[in-house]
Parts: structure tokens; C-alpha cells; sequence
């Protein structure tokens, strides 16, 4: 039955993931020597060209550009939402609260960088999406003068409850804006994917939702104890609150560690441990990043035709972004190209191979 309901859509989301970048073209963009030569480029592919058409990207200031780039997300969201049938609608609206959590994280971060200007910003793409999607209206939201004023648009939702409660503690970062919003995300798309899936569907995204929630759990723990100096009451309060493969007693050994040698002697005991080697902090984003690829890869292999093939494209898409971003960035402060490139070849594979596998 499931390859009945998703053979149409399989074939929507290869063609689709055919106009993913290559790592060739990634080092062709290494190349380049400023970001208007990097975005002249990305215009002529077929997957930007439409965000970046009719602009002029020799006067696009940085937030301007990256905005830009961020909607080829939603464009391609609305391609596969158009496509899907009634029951693959109801998952894709389960997970367009990723696409609301990326937009508010986008905003917080404009608000706490005081240079960024906002002016120029281009929210078509967006406000389409928004419209059939969320309550929210990204103009609206994009015109919050402060952090607080963000909090006041948002008081009758759940970000804006998860924000305010951050914002009361007082001395909040973005750091723990950022955090609250995912965890909201995580909590909710884990009750609603139990409410809405069928089995496989749902076997496919607790996987690598779970995955997701363990490895992000593990960054943040480090994170808040080596450049936050987080008590470990404290450090609890930012958790994802869902337990894949590390269990409650594993988490507490984590946040309670005393020290970077305590912290990886309990992670090497978990179901993780053996992924480590002789990793150090340094590494475990790296490492989180090749776990979820291969977990993605996972669902591909066993349940190509199922709600995998939506989850690993809008995660396939999601890393190409932000990758292209990072490019952009790297380019802009002028790092060497062979820097650049080694930079790409370090980061997550993509499981662009596994698919046309399992497609075949």
C-alpha cells in the first residue's frame, strides 16, 4: 500500500533532488573571490534562480542575500505540499513548524545583531508559504523592534510563550531564545507524528527525529558547560525533553559531569560511544552530522516508500542551505579557496547516493 501511495511522490522528490548542488559545484564556488560572484552563480542553477532572478546581487548586503537563499526552503516545501495527497499534507503540516521556528530564529537574530538592515529584505517567498500554512505574517514579524516587541506579536502562540518564559529569566542570549524554539519543535512534532502517523511513517521520523533530539541534547550539554559556565539545574531547563537512545540517567551522567574528561568517558558508554573514537569536543558536531545523515540513508534503504523520502529531502535541502550560506560567509571574510574546500570536504555526505538506490 505504501508503495502504491508514495511512487508518485518518490518520483516528484528525485527529480527534485536532482537539482541538489554537487560537491563539484560547491568547490566551483570556492573558487570565486567575492559574494556577488557567488550569488551571479547560484542564480544560473535551477534551484536559485528563482529566488534570485531579479535581484541585483552586487547591492544585496548580507541579510538581504541570506533570506534569499532561505526561501528556496519554502518554495521547495510548496512543491511537495501541492504534490502530496491528504494523509502526506497532514505530516508536511507537522513539520512546516520547522519552517516557522527557522523564520523566528532568522528574526532574533537580525534583532540581536545591531548593524543588520532589515530594509531590504525580500519576504515574497515566505509570505506565500505563510498564508497557507502558518497564523503568522512574516512582515509583521520581521518589523519587531525588539526582542520583547517579537514576544508581544507572538503572545497568543506557543513561540511566544516559550520566548517570554526565556525572557523573564533575565540576561537571555540567543543562544537561549534559539534553544527554547527548538525544544518547542521537538516536543510538538514528537506528539503530533504519534497522532497522525501510520506505523512505518512513523517508525521513519521517530528515527530520525530521535536522533536529532539525542545528538542536539549532546551538543547543548557541552556547549552550555564549556562556554556558558551552566550550573547543571540550569543546563536541564534547555533539553529537549525526548529520550531516543540516551536514557534519563544517561543525561543527568552528562549534565552533572565535572569535567571534559568525566563528560566523554559517560558518552563513550552510550549507544553513541562507539561512533566517537578518539573524538573530542571539537569533533562531536561533525559527528552529530554524519550520524544523521546515516540515519536518513537508514530510512531510505528500509522505507524508501514512505514518509522517508519527504523527511530525508527537506533535511537534504536544509543542510545544502546552510551550507551555501556558510560558503558565502567564508568567501566574504576572504578565506583561501583551499580552506574553503577543505572546510566542504570535512562536513556531512548527503544521501543522495542511498536514494537513487533504493528508487531504482
Amino acid at each position: 500500500m505504501s508503495l502504491f501511495r508514495y511512487s508518485g511522490l518518490s518520483t516528484k522528490v528525485k527529480a527534485m533532488r536532482g537539482r541538489l548542488l554537487s560537491q563539484e559545484q560547491f568547490r566551483e564556488m570556492s573558487d570565486l573571490h567575492s559574494v556577488p560572484e557567488v550569488l551571479s552563480y547560484l542564480k544560473k542553477l535551477p534551484s536559485y534562480g528563482k529566488v534570485l532572478a531579479d535581484k541585483d546581487e552586487t547591492h544585496l548586503h548580507r541579510g538581504a542575500a541570506e533570506a534569499l537563499i532561505k526561501q528556496s526552503l519554502y518554495y521547495d516545501f510548496g512543491k511537495l505540499y501541492r504534490f502530496a495527497d491528504l494523509e502526506q499534507r497532514v505530516f508536511l503540516g507537522d513539520y512546516f513548524m520547522r519552517y516557522e521556528v527557522i523564520f523566528l530564529k532568522n528574526v532574533l537574530r537580525y534583532l540581536f545583531d545591531s548593524q543588520e538592515d532589515r530594509t531590504d529584505i525580500d519576504l515574497s517567498a515566505y509570505q506565500a508559504v505563510f498564508e497557507r500554512h502558518s497564523s503568522m505574517d512574516p512582515h509583521v514579524l520581521m518589523g519587531a523592534e525588539t526582542v520583547e516587541g517579537l514576544i508581544g506579536l507572538l503572545q497568543d502562540t506557543p513561540y511566544g510563550k516559550a520566548l517570554a518564559v526565556v525572557n523573564k529569566a533575565g540576561g537571555a542570549n540567543l543562544f537561549a531564545y534559539e534553544t527554547a524554539l527548538d525544544m518547542l519543535f521537538f516536543k510538538q512534532l514528537w506528539l503530533d507524528v504519534k497522532k497522525h502517523l501510520k506505523k512505518q511513517d512513523l517508525q521513519v521520523i521517530q528515527r530520525s527525529a530521535g536522533l536529532e533530539a539525542d545528538t542536539l541534547n549532546i551538543q547543548w550539554i557541552y556547549r552550555a558547560k564549556k562556554y556558558y559556565r551552566m550550573a547543571p539545574a540550569d543546563i536541564y531547563a534547555f533539553l529537549i525533553p525526548i529520550h531516543y537512545r540516551l536514557s534519563t540517567e544517561q543525561v543527568k551522567q552528562l549534565v552533572e559531569a565535572e569535567n571534559a574528561k568525566e563528560y566523554m568517558d559517560v558518552l563513550q558508554q552510550t549507544s553513541y560511544g562507539r561512533h566517537l573514537e578518539e573524538s573530542s569536543y571539537v569533533q562531536l558536531e561533525k559527528i552529530c552530522g554524519r550520524l544523521m545523515d546515516k540515519v536518513h540513508q537508514a530510512n531510505l534503504r528500509t522505507a524508501g516508500y514512505s514518509a522517508a523520502c519527504l523527511d530525508t529531502y527537506l533535511y537534504e535541502k536544509e543542510q545544502e542551505v546552510n551550507k551555501v550560506i556558510k560558503v558565502i560567509e567564508c568567501v566574504r571574510y576572504g578565506l583561501p579557496a583551499e580552506r574553503i574546500k577543505e572546510y566542504l570536504a570535512s562536513a556531512p555526505v548527503q544521501a543522495k547516493d542511498e536514494w537513487d538506490k533504493t528508487s531504482a
